[in-house]
């Protein structure tokens, strides 16, 4: 049974009828609304406080392991970088004792990131923290046996190290720098009848006057000068011993004599642009046992890692050289 609502008027003095207006059925609705809107919040809320879906559950335990295993991590992250200085001192020191050169030691941790993360109680990196663990013992594993296998297999006398000492390993011009590289070894463009050739060197450009030193010890063994406007021009070749030859040609000038001693680093020539050469430069070859090798193999000394990776790069482009 329906209510009918009325409403007292003092100017008829009647009871008249309630007339439903827009405004009133409008915010009804609204108030509606708003209620079942709060409601359902509330609903939601607390059934999030009260209910644990298997996702909350399963990275309520993740955080737990994580907070119970953080202070393993770090110490198994602190040993792994302690393994890697020492072999990284040990590394120093035998290049030291090879190639006679002063390095400085850095020490660079691992994983500095994710290090500071685990000291810090936080869980934001992908791994979950068993996957980490087992990755930094496989880590310390790896470094103790590479470590016990480099003592083990590596075993110098003195007569290696004498040896080792004429290997050619530094560059053939003062003050050298990657970007001096014009042509490297292999098939390039002639500069003459710009055919395609086998370049036994590398070709360093290098203004007239700058010194020339020989890569390794050994003996002078050729020591050449000629005025034909063809083939190496004034050139020197040193015998480093064990098969390895040395030549630099297209000297301007020529300091030493043959049949003389010299020794890793001494000068040996000036640059210049003798015989068939377009330009001043010096052609550098590494020969063994009368095989042509690639030089750039035995930039060993004075080059960074990212200098030597751009000194490869230039080195494999198919240019025109020089001679």
């Amino acid at each position: 049974m329906s209510t009918t609502k009325f409403n007292y008027n003092p100017k008829t003095l009647r009871y008249e009828r309630v007339k439903i207006s827009f405004f009133n059925v409008l915010m009804t609705v609204i108030g509606y609304l708003t209620f079942g809107f709060i409601f359902f919040v509330g609903l939601v809320f607390l059934q999030n406080l009260i209910i644990e879906t298997p996702s909350e559950k399963y990275l309520r335990a993740e955080n737990k392991a994580l907070d119970q295993h953080k202070m393993l991590l770090t110490a198994q992250l602190a040993e792994s970088n302690r393994q890697l200085a020492e072999l990284k001192t040990k590394d120093v020191a035998l290049y030291q004792k090879l190639f006679e050169t002063n390095l400085s030691e850095e020490s660079t941790p691992v994983y500095p990131e994710r290090e500071e993360l685990l000291l810090a109680g936080s869980g934001d990196f992908d791994e979950s923290v068993y996957q980490l663990s087992q990755r930094f013992s496989e880590l310390i594993h790896s470094a103790k046996k590479s470590s016990y296998s480099f003592q083990a297999g590596t075993h110098l006398e003195r007569k290696d190290l004498s040896y080792l000492s004429n290997i050619p390993s530094v560059a053939p011009v003062e003050n050298f720098e990657v970007s001096k590289l014009v042509s490297g070894y292999g098939v390039r463009i002639n500069p003459f009848h710009k055919g395609n050739y086998h370049h036994d060197g590398v070709d360093i450009a290098s203004p007239r006057g700058t010194v020339v030193n020989t890569t390794a010890g050994g003996q002078i063994s050729v020591v050449k000068r000629s005025d034909l406007v063809a083939g190496y021009g004034n050139y020197i070749e040193v015998d480093h011993g064990d098969g390895y030859v040395t030549r630099y040609s297209h000297l301007e000038e020529i300091v030493v004599r043959q049949g003389q001693t010299v020794k890793k680093g001494q000068s040996i020539g000036i640059v210049g642009s003798s015989g068939g050469s377009i330009a001043p430069h010096l052609h550098y070859e590494v020969i063994r046992n009368g095989i042509n090798l690639n030089p750039i193999n035995f930039f060993m000394e004075g080059i960074a890692s990212d200098q030597y990776e751009i000194l490869v790069n230039i080195s494999k482009k198919q240019n025109q050289s020089l001679d």
